[in-house]
């Protein structure tokens, strides 16, 4: 039984550690940084090889001691990066999941207001069981997020997620073209109502390349970040309304 305990506690350590790990991983995603994340050292630890940044000061000078004021307690070394990208790299060790959380934290804290919107609607999708990368575009001088396109299965979910009437739904076959602009016409309006005004478009896929290409699917158009923000926002609010 002591046995049984100590391997369910070491499964339940491993899971949580390896949650943390993705988290770290996707907020440095969104931050743009070169960097290369594995399991290390002792459980629960991890190996961050890392390109330093103007956009974390933190990276460059005695990284440890700048770490060290931050309550993020990591041993640091340097190495150099070959051709084509030379320079300095840094390798943190991280010793527990507690210190990868905290790195995450740090990160995250730095990242810009469309670097930001970007992360917290990725995350807003996939607790509504949506989850996809959300992209962060140049637009001339505009920065913008693009959600994508969504198959029949994420845009409905993004639907019912924002309270879409279910007996819409059922009156659809969201495989027939027509039925799925529909859809596309009431998602729009879905989310409208939400605050922002987002374009949504039904792309159709002929019966004869659906096996290649998947099913008929939603594009959307391009949102800054506060409305990025906003529907993000919805989406958690809706969820643990429901939840509760």
């Amino acid at each position: 039984m002591t046995n049984s305990l100590m391997a369910a506690a070491g499964d339940s350590a491993a899971t949580t550690a390896m949650a943390a790990a993705r988290a770290l991983k996707l907020v440095l995603e969104y931050a743009g940084l070169g960097f290369e994340l594995e399991e290390g050292g002792a459980p629960g630890g991890y190996r961050l090889r890392l390109t330093p940044s103007t956009a974390h000061p933190w990276t460059h000078g005695n990284v440890q001691a700048r770490l060290l004021a931050e309550g993020i307690a990591v041993e640091v070394a340097r190495s150099e990066q070959p051709l084509p990208w030379p320079g300095h790299e840094l390798l943190l060790l991280l010793p527990s999941e507690q210190e990868v959380r905290a790195l995450g934290r740090l990160f995250e804290a730095r990242l810009t207001e469309v670097q930001n919107a970007a992360l917290q609607l990725h995350r807003a999708l996939a607790h509504i069981g949506a989850e996809r990368h959300v992209d962060i575009q140049a637009m001339g001088d505009r920065t913008l997020i693009d959600i994508g396109m969504l198959d029949t299965e994420a845009a409905t979910l993004l639907y019912r997620s924002l309270g879409g009437d279910e007996s819409v739904l059922c009156n659809l076959d969201l495989g027939e073209w027509h039925d799925h602009e529909r859809f596309a016409r009431e998602l729009e309006r879905v989310i409208s109502a939400t605050g922002p005004v987002l374009l949504v478009e039904s792309v159709p896929t002929c019966g004869h390349c659906r096996g290649r290409h998947g099913g008929n699917r939603i594009r959307f158009d391009y949102l800054d970040a506060d409305d990025a923000l906003l529907l993000a926002d919805t989406l958690h609010t809706l969820k643990e309304m429901s939840a509760s």
